[in-house]
């Protein structure tokens, strides 16, 4: 019923809801989003004088809260540094608490990386009551977490996600180093750098073939490798400006028979999100001027759907309708899918955990930058 209400009243000041994204308004110079009654406004300063009239005409219909300058969102620290026109998203707070009320300190020896193996095996015990649920409430904070500003974490949530219903001890210690690995980079956010004018007309003068896309989504599988149902993992990242600004990690919910077919459903997946990208781009009336690009790091696949003569030949009709799809948005020129190395893959890390030089590398290509200096300054 609050919604609804919220929604009629924003349309009544001129709002248009976007197609398919409830919590987010726009109109010719205001974009507006909303999580349940938290208020979010994105304007250019010049329009200060046009967000003053609508706040005061909000505010006829709500007793607001005016908080100024976004800060905090949904535990989300929000860092803005106006000369160097950077924008940093931070949950050292929340993870704060979390280790607080776990009683998660540092050990003084540093974890570089947040799990050591790729697969934990299932606990044989009964159940124990109190450690599941400990394990339970440790493994939903961490979701919380990936979900919004540390994709660097989402494969070791997704391991210990599937041990839910009866951890072991073993469980429990593994998510608790995880959570200590936590700590120790709690500072860790996710980086948006403005872009020159200057570096944007000569991006734009430039062949898409020999540029980095302003927006492009990477996806990847890792072939058969849970042990237990020989199902897939996959995932996905997705970077605007580069700044990563979705990604996922989730095994495939069914069995493939090779690489391939595993790469084939993990690009469709990709697929799929990329047009929901478009259309929230649409609806803001951003265009970037380019054919949307997810990249892949398996050569075969690329081939499959980009080229006629290597169409996979299969029996299973499932991953036909992937590949059948794919090859469609390709020729219809709603998707470029062009081979990075997997070296250049900022997806990789969302379906296997990766060894200390190469989880380094994976941060830097997710953008992820320590902002220890700042927070710490802002709290003076």
């Amino acid at each position: 019923m609050w919604y609804e209400h919220l929604r009629e009243t924003l349309k009544s000041l001129g709002m248009t809801p976007i197609p398919g994204f409830p919590c987010v308004y726009v109109n010719s110079w205001l974009i507006l989003f909303v999580y349940v009654d938290d208020i979010v406004m994105a304007f250019h300063p010049s329009n200060m004088h046009l967000h003053r009239e609508f706040e005061q005409k909000l505010n006829e219909h709500y007793n607001l809260k005016c908080l100024g300058e976004l800060k905090w969102f949904l535990g989300i620290r929000v860092v803005r540094d106006i000369n160097a026109r950077t924008i940093h998203l931070v949950q050292d707070a929340y993870i704060d608490k979390v280790a607080a009320k776990y009683n998660i300190t540092s050990t003084g020896r540093r974890t570089e990386v947040p799990m050591l193996v790729n697969y934990l095996e299932q606990s044989l015990k009964e159940p124990n009551g109190a450690r599941t649920k400990t394990y339970q409430e440790l493994v939903g904070y961490l979701a919380y977490l990936t979900q919004y500003t540390r994709p660097d974490l989402a494969r070791a949530h997704v391991i210990h996600a599937s041990h839910l219903t009866n951890p072991g001890q073993a469980h429990v210690e593994s998510i608790r180093r995880v959570w200590r690995h936590i700590l120790e980079t709690k500072y860790r956010a996710l980086q948006a750098q403005a872009i020159d004018k200057a570096e944007i007309q000569e991006y734009l003068t430039t062949p898409q073939d020999y540029r980095d896309p302003i927006f492009f989504g990477a996806s990847d599988a890792a072939f058969a490798d849970d042990v237990e149902t020989r199902r897939s993992s996959q995932g996905y990242v997705f970077q605007l400006f580069g700044m990563t600004v979705d990604w996922k990690s989730i095994l495939q919910r069914t069995v493939t028979k090779s690489t391939t077919e595993a790469e084939l459903l993990a690009l469709s997946l990709a697929g799929s999100e990329m047009e929901e990208w478009c259309r929230l781009f649409k609806g803001l009336s951003l265009k970037l001027n380019q054919t949307p690009v997810i990249w892949c790091d398996n050569q075969q696949t690329v081939g499959i759907v980009t080229k006629e003569q290597d169409k996979l030949s299969t029996k299973l009709k499932h991953v036909d309708i992937h590949q059948s799809w794919i090859r469609q948005e390709v020729e219809e020129h709603r998707l470029h899918v062009q081979w990075r190395s997997t070296n250049q893959m900022p997806a990789d890390g969302m379906t296997k955990m990766l060894p200390r030089q190469k989880h380094i590398e994976f941060i830097q290509q997710l953008h992820l930058i320590d902002i220890r200096s700042k927070v710490q300054e802002m709290e003076k």
